[in-house]
């Protein structure tokens, strides 16, 4: 039986493109019984102005095209305009919509999901930077899976934030997870996740050069070109990519088995999602021989 994937991608950067082309050669050459069936994207050639973005997109889309994967496109620029520019006006922030920006987010996840039920039937779908809060609609007819860059029980947010968050907590330890969209955010059902320490000895150095080198009133950007912020993401992301492969591949070789929004390994429902750290820095440590 082979696991159908969807995929949701912006496709607005490289990074969406090595993304997709990593997961479908990793599926392809370790022989899984997995398939990307499909892939949907939220924006449409010549839905926007000609800059950096839409030629990466369009990249992305003659990626797809090479790999013989099927686009489907719908884009939110051009539904209900008018709805989206009040709605958005309106707004604290993107997470804190208003009424009618809510009305359109939930007007646009029913089209969403009519547009991807005319596609193949897949078993889930997977969130490869998707710049869109989904609406109500996705989150109860789709199973949908996101990569997030902390430990189910760790930091919310964009990586800058957990990251943030980590340090100023003085964290000793560091993750990512996959798991299972919901409409809280970051904490749907944890399918895996991978943890590796941030505190020790190749890390004492940068903790205290973070502590000589900075202060409360410093701006974001500062920070985040710190060492030790830049060493904290570099080890979350080569991580990430080996994360994601390893639970399609538990996910495929059911391993992980994803039923009603819950999660179950060997028949037993996983409270916290399955610990896969071993296999993963394995994974690295192979990486860094090579």
């Amino acid at each position: 039986m082979t696991l159908k994937i969807g995929w949701f991608s912006t496709g607005r950067d490289p990074a969406a493109r090595n993304l997709l082309k990593t997961v479908n050669d990793f599926i392809i050459n370790e022989k899984l019984p997995a398939e990307i069936s499909w892939i949907f994207c939220h924006r449409e050639t010549g839905d926007g102005p000609f800059n950096e973005e839409y030629k990466q997109r369009e990249m992305f889309f003659d990626l797809a095209a090479s790999l013989d994967i099927p686009v489907a496109t719908l884009s939110h620029i051009r539904f209900l305009p008018e709805l989206r520019k009040q709605g958005m006006a309106a707004s604290l922030t993107a997470e804190k919509a208003s009424a009618d920006f809510q009305q359109w987010r939930d007007l646009f996840g029913l089209e969403v999901v009519r547009v991807v039920q005319m596609m193949s039937p897949v078993d889930l779908i997977v969130m490869a930077g998707y710049m869109l809060i989904i609406g109500k609609p996705e989150l109860e007819a789709l199973n949908m899976v996101n990569i997030h860059p902390a430990l189910p029980w760790g930091p919310k947010g964009t990586w800058q934030e957990v990251i943030h968050q980590l340090i100023e907590d003085e964290a000793t330890e560091q993750g990512i997870m996959v798991h299972l969209v919901t409409a809280e955010l970051d904490r749907g059902p944890v399918i895996s996740y991978s943890k590796f320490p941030i505190k020790g000895p190749e890390w004492d150095e940068l903790w205290t050069k973070w502590k000589l080198d900075l202060h409360g009133l410093d701006t974001s950007e500062k920070k985040e070109s710190h060492p030790l912020f830049k060493k904290i993401r570099h080890e979350g992301e080569i991580r990430e990519l080996l994360l994601l492969n390893t639970a399609i591949r538990e996910l495929a070789l059911g391993e992980i088995v994803v039923k009603d929004k819950k999660i179950f390994a060997h028949g037993q429902e996983l409270e916290t999602g399955k610990d896969l750290t071993s296999a993963i820095e394995n994974c690295v440590l192979s990486n860094v021989r090579d």
